[in-house]
């Protein structure tokens, strides 16, 4: 199989230096490459195991960014921010 630039890379420098966007389209690539089925088994398990490294890379950018996320409210005539509640 051919070895990618991030293939030694761990699970948490890879989230610090990858954008989601980046992570994002590594892992839509590895799913083509899935798809495809030309892979051996051992070639096809290895895939999965980068893409599940790069899904758990965007999911903790969108936790990350969920957390960032306020919204504003009107508080007695004026708008204050209010951090990001689910529900």
């Amino acid at each position: 199989m051919d070895e990618s630039p991030n293939e030694d890379r761990t699970e948490e420098s890879m989230g610090e230096s990858l954008s989601f966007e980046t992570a994002l389209e590594q892992l839509e690539g590895l799913v083509e490459k899935l798809e495809k089925g030309n892979l051996t088994l051992d070639e096809s398990l290895e895939t999965f195991e980068q893409g599940m490294k790069f899904a758990r890379v965007c999911s903790q950018k969108l936790s990350k960014a969920e957390r960032k996320i306020e919204q504003l409210v009107l508080e007695n005539g004026e708008l204050r921010a209010k951090p990001f509640s689910e529900g």
